[in-house]
């Protein structure tokens, strides 16, 4: 018989929140006494899609080539997000399960748009085309007919401003969680594939609107509680509960900030990026890209030696001085070595604690709190791994040890840990499973 897991990833979700899952009902009923890793290190940047490949394929930035949600541009009209699985330079848990022979499906796993190894696909994808409805943007994103079926099903859960306009605000918590949520159970009463993987960001939207440490966000961790159970349910429903391994994870923390700061102002102020009327880019030698707590910067000739020498120095300096908001100035060779992140990029920024990064050109240099963009909200990510709240693991089943606690482990061992139960390898992997919470 064929092994299952079920990994549902709860965006933001700390080691902190388990403490409360613990007194709820459906946690205590499908994930109590099992095994805990405690803390979980991620990757840097401390952002969702770097950390969510890194989940799904045992390796660091520097081998899947992710190092951010977006794509670099100067264009801040282009979308940019990396939203398909054909970014990914490395292999994958879904490509050594459907390699095995076991059916696979991923709901809102984020990067995995287009993957020709998930059989049941609703990726993270949020409608970005103008004339964009259900069907049409999901089935550009690779879900089958199956897959729009559900979706048009349930499409009643989306909040009534997206029923309204058809797209607008499609993306409102906790509806949207509620609905790929069903989504994703439904996908497990029909089909029941043996790899199902789920993610959903309502308490990363909500620590990023109220907080990181809000007392508010008791009300989100009962929603995760939900929907724990409804995946619970719905595995009872299928047959399968007894013989699957379900693994309650998380990608980041995330830490309080009390301003966005831009430094292409100051790339522009010394020469580095020219500007139209508009305070918009139209030629340019060095440009950031801000991923919210640390922010790459992005040389047009990474060649130029006189450049990079005058960016470093000037970067380095307002470092030294302190007002800028970071407190590290990072080359790419440093981070390749301490943190396995490369790319494109040269240097890397990181906050001092308190600043987010924008990568605006216009001033005001500062902006206030801004709740349209994950990187400005009253808390966010994107920062040095060791730093701030951690993610988290738990995990229950038939090949889960009962009772064991780890303190901490990197995030890259996750996936190897699933390819060791379902019996499968990940070559490329960086990381080793997790043998001690392993029957």
């Amino acid at each position: 018989m064929k092994k299952r897991i079920l990994v549902f990833s709860v965006d933001a979700m700390i080691s902190e929140d388990i403490d409360y899952l613990r007194t709820k009902p459906n946690f205590k009923k499908y994930l109590a006494g099992g095994s805990e890793v405690r803390t979980i290190r991620t990757v840097y940047p401390s952002v969702t899609y770097p950390s969510h490949v890194s989940m799904m394929s045992g390796c660091y930035p520097d081998r899947h080539g992710i190092s951010s949600n977006f794509a670099f541009t100067t264009d801040s009209k282009e979308d940019t997000w990396l939203w398909f699985a054909d970014n990914i330079k490395c292999g994958d848990i879904f490509t050594a399960s459907k390699a095995a022979g076991y059916s696979t499906a991923a709901v809102f796993w984020t990067v995995t748009g287009n993957h020709p190894c998930i059989d049941y696909n609703i990726t993270e994808y949020w409608m970005p085309q103008k004339d964009d409805t259900l069907r049409s943007s999901f089935a550009r994103a690779g879900a089958n007919e199956a897959c729009l079926e559900i979706i048009e099903k349930n499409a009643h859960l989306l909040a009534d401003s997206y029923k309204l306009t058809g797209r607008k605000n499609f993306m409102i918590h906790p509806e949207v969680d509620n609905f790929l949520i069903t989504n994703c159970c439904d996908i497990i009463r029909e089909y029941s594939p043996e790899v199902v993987f789920v993610h959903n960001g309502n308490m990363d939207n909500a620590r990023h609107k109220n907080g990181a440490m809000a007392e508010c966000l008791k009300g989100e961790l009962d929603l995760v509680d939900g929907w724990i159970g409804q995946l619970g349910e719905a595995l009872e429903a299928a047959g399968v509960l007894q013989d699957t391994d379900f693994f309650l994870v998380s990608d980041h923390g995330q830490r309080d900030i009390k301003r966005t700061i831009k430094p292409n102002v100051y790339l522009a102020d010394h020469g580095f990026i020219e500007l139209n009327e508009k305070s918009r880019p139209t030629s340019w030698k060095a440009y950031c890209l801000s991923n919210a707590m640390s922010s790459m910067v992005f040389l047009k000739d990474p060649n130029d030696k006189e450049t990079y020498d005058a960016v470093y120095k000037l970067l380095c300096d307002m470092c030294e001085e302190g007002i800028y908001g970071f407190s590290k100035v990072f080359r790419r060779e440093e981070l390749e070595e301490s943190e396995h992140l490369s790319g494109d990029f040269s240097f890397v920024l990181e906050s001092d604690g308190y600043t987010s990064f924008s990568d605006s050109c216009k001033r005001p240099v500062i902006q206030p709190i801004d709740l349209t963009d994950f990187r400005f909200g009253a808390a966010t990510h994107g920062y040095l791994p060791d730093l701030g709240p951690q993610p988290t693991l738990v995990a229950k089943g038939p090949h889960i040890k009962e009772g064991v606690v780890l303190d901490r482990r990197p995030i890259v061992d996750e996936a190897p840990t699933y390819a060791k139960i379902l019996g499968v390898e990940l070559p490329d992997a960086q990381g080793t499973a997790i043998d001690e919470i392993l029957k």
